[in-house]
């Protein structure tokens, strides 16, 4: 029987009837993902507002205060507020901008209105429920940023470990496999505690001796502010010329000293008449008709004099002095300068 089974199995190799291949399973079609679209400014807090109110002259303002995001989608807030004149009432912008951590994706800008207003405007704001940055509210926060800064220092000491060792007796490392103390290249035996240093050999400093690990500081974000500085401009001005006396034209009458024929009877100068027919109109009246000569200054012409006019000269000023706030780079609380 075991002879015909042999046989058998020899006849179906030669026949090829061999058992069947297990067909391959079809690959399947690579699907790709499509990346989904990360809406940068969904990531970031403290953006909503569209429009700030700011009373004049105030300076130092920290435009990122307040501001966090997910650092795992975001890098950094930047904000450019160099289009902003804080001596002159006006509505201006200010640009932040949101830094990917992906190099791949494109920054967005948020645009944010700011209106800097008088004083007077501030407190009609104020009253309306606004918020208004003014220098007070600057300096409670810089104050409030200082107390939070040194009370983070404080911790930072309170939790900054020792760098002795409390115990005398050895000075080896701690092994993470178990509570036993070891040193050198002995951290893998569990069995015994066996110490070959000797008692001023430092310690291990490798990832698991948590004795000299320094608590880890969080990352810093620069908090850029605009800065500036003071040109003061000189008043500007120019000589003008102005008119003391208009030009005016006088006549002045022209004397000669001659010699009149007066006459007796009604004292008229009858020089240039008919001296014989005046006589007899007095002679016939019955009156004397007589006449004598006399000197007189008489007029006998007009002399014109034109005056021309008379100035004088004073200055006009153009363009009063003033100081201009002129932007000068930016800096960080930490003392960074861009």
């Amino acid at each position: 029987m075991k002879n015909i089974k042999i046989c058998l199995l020899i006849g179906a190799l030669l026949c090829g009837c061999a058992a069947p291949t297990p067909e391959k399973p079809e690959k399947s079609e690579d699907k790709t993902t499509q990346k989904q679209e990360i809406n940068l400014e969904k990531n970031v807090k403290g953006l909503e507002l569209d429009k700030l109110y700011m009373e004049v002259k105030t300076k130092g303002n920290d435009f990122l205060k307040g501001i966090t995001y997910d650092k795992k989608v975001v890098k950094e807030v930047l904000v450019d507020t160099s289009n902003v004149n804080y001596e002159k009432e006006g509505t201006y912008e200010i640009v932040y901008t949101i830094v990917p951590v992906d190099s791949k994706m494109d920054s967005v800008e948020k645009k944010v209105q700011i209106e800097v207003v008088s004083p007077e405007k501030a407190e009609e704001l104020k009253k309306e429920g606004h918020d208004v940055i003014t220098n007070e509210t600057v300096n409670e926060d810089k104050k409030q940023e200082e107390s939070v800064k040194k009370e983070e220092e404080s911790k930072g000491e309170e939790q900054k470990p020792s760098t002795g060792n409390s115990n005398s007796e050895t000075t080896g490392s701690v092994s993470s496999g178990n509570n036993s103390t070891v040193s050198g290249n002995n951290a893998g035996n569990n069995g015994s505690s066996t110490n070959t240093g000797s008692n001023t050999s430092k310690p291990s400093t490798g990832s698991n001796n948590q004795g000299t690990q320094k608590p880890s500081t969080p990352s810093h974000t620069h908090n850029w502010v605009q800065q500036y500085t003071t040109v003061h401009h000189p008043e500007k001005g120019h000589n003008e010329q102005y008119v003391i006396k208009e030009a005016w034209t006088e006549s002045v009458p022209i004397y000669e000293t001659v010699t009149r024929d007066i006459c007796s009877a009604c004292g008229a100068d009858i020089t240039d008449l008919d001296v014989g027919a005046h006589m007899y109109n007095h002679m016939i009246n019955g009156e004397n008709g007589g006449y004598y000569s006399d000197v007189r200054e008489v007029q006998t012409g007009t002399n014109t004099i034109n005056h021309p006019a008379e100035y004088g000269t004073r200055y006009v000023v153009d363009q009063a002095a003033y100081d201009e706030q002129v932007p000068a780079g930016f800096k960080c609380s930490c003392g960074a300068i861009k």
